[in-house]
């Protein structure tokens, strides 16, 4: 599943928790803002490319009252003159390079650049910014080494550099980072042998995401320390080894994503002291074993995808423990008793989305079975199974997406299929049915409406099963996970 960075993180909540602007004193219409800072920004203006900041800036000489900049107080030394300390011009259509001027601004405590057209590398002068607490430069064309003008950055605590082409090596040590976004670029190379000490220093990192770069090598073991750790999100990288042992000491751990590298061996993590966890993403890597029984210790665990493995065995007993399960996908593994895991699974009662597509080769459906009143999704599809279309799935009458597409069940498609009024997806293909098609089912408005379906599974970890109608697709569109 993709956290599609979704759909956990968001920075710009840490930036106003740094800078309340209760804390401020804003410059008053009677004092100016200081010189300097005045022609640091000026300066910056002149070399964007046109754009709404270049002509609102344009008249006035108190910088205090221009958009997006904000001051303070300058104290005593400063001959009453307020100094800028924030400046927030995130989606204002930025052209241009980021000047080496706003490097001038020795009071600036927060600096957001985000969400604009800015190309090129950043300036070496980043260093004097002593002061700097939040800088995002997220979501631009940005190129080059990014740590290199920031190494010496002390006072940084929320760093957002996600979405742009910056390389090169981390370098540096942020003593103060709480929040660390470095997703989408084009960081290469072993983490391990660049990063690993300066991780296991970042006491107070709360939030840290590197996914979508290209990494390599072992991911690091490091996480003894960072006790106020709360996500990890590492997906899209190549990162192999076994599952860091020391994320056990982060017991304030809610999101764990790691899916889609190329980790391996057993999923050996003690997650009995991981009380917090909510989302656990491990998918489309090359773990083997079976499923950790400690996971049922997590009782606040929501999201869990275990998908695109080598995992093989039976569901634990014990996870009909975890209570507050909503999504579950096990897809593409070697798991096999079907019966079983079942009722174990109809025990989790906020379950709603189930994947457990490809496994279970070649068993019987269960006839009898009951629970499941919640669910919305069940996938059971590729899995070879045998029997027929069984009677109790028309208790999980929320359900909207079934597939049991690609097994060898027989007999007729039951006409109470055609009161499933939400069902809105429906696939028996590639099976042995016989018999004629129930006409309820041809009756099913969520099967037959030409609207738009508005309804999307966007979880945190960002796994979309369908995603509406739109312009450029023939209708609904379903992706096995």
């Amino acid at each position: 599943m993709v956290i599609r960075e979704s759909n956990f993180l968001n920075f710009g909540f840490l930036a106003a928790w740094f800078f309340c602007l209760s804390s401020l004193s804003i410059a008053t219409p009677t004092q100016n803002c200081n010189p300097n800072d005045y022609s640091a920004l000026k300066e910056f203006a002149n070399q964007l490319i046109n754009g709404p900041v270049k002509f609102s800036w344009s008249n006035g000489t108190d910088c205090c009252k221009w958009d997006g900049v904000v001051c303070e107080d300058g104290g005593i030394m400063s001959s009453s003159s307020n100094r800028v300390v924030m400046l927030r011009l995130s989606g204002k259509g930025l052209k241009g390079r980021v000047s080496e001027s706003l490097c001038k601004l020795d009071h600036l405590k927060s600096l957001d650049l985000s969400h604009n057209y800015l190309e090129g590398r950043l300036p070496l002068e980043f260093s004097n910014l002593k002061q700097l607490e939040v800088l995002d430069f997220s979501h631009n064309m940005l190129v080059g080494p990014a740590f290199g003008p920031i190494a010496g950055l002390k006072s940084i605590r929320s760093l957002n550099l996600s979405s742009n082409s910056f390389s090169g090596n981390l370098i540096g040590i942020f003593p103060k980072l709480v929040a660390l976004n470095i997703s989408n670029n084009l960081f290469t190379g072993e983490i391990s042998s660049k990063l690993s000490v300066k991780i296991s220093k970042l006491s107070n990192l709360k939030t840290f995401v590197l996914c979508g770069n290209r990494f390599s090598g072992c991911f690091p073991n490091v996480f003894g320390n960072l006790t106020e750790l709360e996500q990890l999100v590492a997906h899209s990288n190549s990162f192999s080894g076994p599952l860091p042992s020391s994320l056990a000491f982060c017991p304030k751990l809610c999101v764990l994503d790691l899916q889609n590298n190329s980790l391996s061996g057993p999923i050996d993590l003690d997650f009995s002291r991981l009380s917090n966890l909510c989302s656990l993403d491990l998918a489309s890597n090359r773990f083997s074993g079976p499923l950790p029984e400690s996971l049922s210790s997590c009782h606040e665990l929501k999201i869990l995808s275990l998908a695109k493995n080598n995992l093989t065995g039976q569901i634990p007993q014990s996870y009909a423990n975890l209570s507050s399960l909503t999504f579950l996908s096990l897809s593409n593994n070697s798991l096999v008793n079907l019966s079983g895991s079942l009722s174990v699974l109809k025990r989790c009662k906020n379950l709603t989305t189930l994947i457990l597509t490809k496994n279970f080769h070649g068993e019987e459906i269960p006839e009898n079975m009951t629970g499941f009143e919640n669910l919305l999704i069940l996938a059971l599809g590729n899995c070879g199974l045998n029997g027929r279309i069984p009677n109790w799935l028309f208790n999980c009458r929320k359900l909207q997406v079934l597939d049991l597409s690609w097994n060898h069940l027989e007999g007729n498609i039951p006409s109470w299929i055609g009161r499933m009024e939400d069902l809105f997806y429906l696939d028996f293909s590639n099976n042995s049915l016989t018999g004629e098609i129930p006409k309820g089912i041809t009756e099913l408005e969520s099967l037959i409406s030409v609207k738009s379906y508005t309804y999307s599974l966007n979880t945190s970890t960002g796994i979309p099963l369908f995603v509406k109608r739109n312009q450029s697709s023939s209708g609904l569109q379903y992706n096995q996970a």
